[in-house]
């Protein structure tokens, strides 16, 4: 975990919160309540993200920032919007259920506290940084792996517990794939990639053309850029999915736009046969959240999301026995 803890106060504004992210390039920012009369140290309150403000600043592509800000969202206050009683583990929580507790409720980072401080945060990024790590651990214990196939284990592998880390070397994205993708045609609109989004509960949508292929993707973040401020306190109680930020009224224009105008449209991807180790360095060096994974043609066989990834750890923590976080 991240034990260098950046935090703010209820009492600052949104425009702090921006300016928060873009000093320590971060998406979260843990919110405390200041010692009072009848606190002698900061009190955790919950977690504001990059997703309650995105719609606090909506914009076309063709437009600049400074014409789009509204400055009553500015000085809106992080008491108005922190998302309360969040997630969170403690410093004994072991890393298997620290990785389910994230899969399972849609968690890019959470706090860690104890007696109710915050003393570290773990985000999705810590994660893929792992993969890298034991990658590298795994080929300094057995440089012959660069040689060998997926089918033969090289000759040290005489335990079960090495052959299944041979196994988990060598799996690849096309053993952790979603392969049921949902996708949105290029015709639609943004209120049809909100629906879809919703009913599924994921955050990535691919959009395919008139001949099944890929022609962009987009996320839950693409869609909050587009919808207008909308000045609602967060429900007490969200869904996983945090249905809440995307409500708007049914005449919302920007209902109505087509996904091709804010879809991405240079899409990194991947083959079936790419390594997850491989994978993971890719997501976390492009700072993206998800990858395609695509045959001829352009045709899409499935997707991979960071979600995956971490799920595909769990088997080696089982297998090696360590679990500490």
């Amino acid at each position: 975990m991240n034990k260098n803890v950046k935090t703010l106060t209820l009492d600052h504004t949104t425009k702090a919160f921006l300016n928060f992210m873009n000093a320590h390039k971060v998406r979260h920012a843990p919110v405390i309540d200041l010692p009072g009369e009848h606190s002698k140290k900061p009190c955790f309150i919950g977690v504001v993200s990059e997703r309650d403000v995105l719609r606090l600043r909506p914009k076309r592509v063709t437009d600049s920032d400074d014409e789009n800000i509204n400055p009553k969202a500015m000085r809106q206050l992080l008491q108005q919007i922190v998302a309360r009683n969040p997630w969170s583990t403690s410093p004994d929580t072991t890393a298997p259920d620290v990785i389910r507790i994230m899969v399972e409720n849609h968690i890019d980072m959470i706090p860690v506290l104890s007696d109710g401080r915050i003393v570290g945060v773990i985000t999705t990024t810590d994660i893929l940084k792992l993969f890298s790590r034991i990658d590298t651990a795994i080929e300094a214990l057995y440089p012959e792996l660069k040689e060998q196939s997926r089918t033969k284990p090289p000759a040290p592998f005489d335990a079960a517990d090495e052959s299944t880390l041979f196994s988990w070397f060598f799996q690849n994205l096309g053993d952790v794939m979603t392969r049921e993708v949902v996708c949105v045609e290029s015709m639609r609109t943004l209120s049809d990639a909100i629906d879809a989004m919703k009913k599924g509960e994921f955050r990535h949508l691919p959009v395919i053309d008139e001949n099944a292929r890929l022609a962009g993707i987009i996320s839950d973040r693409d869609i909050l850029r587009q919808l207008p401020f909308a000045g609602r306190r967060p429900p007490l109680q969200s869904t996983k999915f945090r249905d809440h930020l995307f409500r708007a009224d049914d005449d919302t224009p920007q209902l109505l736009l087509g996904v091709t105008e804010f879809m991405t449209r240079q899409v990194i991807s991947a083959s079936a046969d790419c390594r997850i180790c491989e994978a993971a360095k890719t997501l976390y060096s492009m700072k993206i959240s998800c990858l395609p994974v695509l045959g001829p043609q352009r045709r899409i066989l499935g997707i991979v999301t960071v979600a995956d990834l971490m799920r595909a750890l769990l088997p080696l923590y089982e297998t090696t026995g360590q679990s500490k976080s």
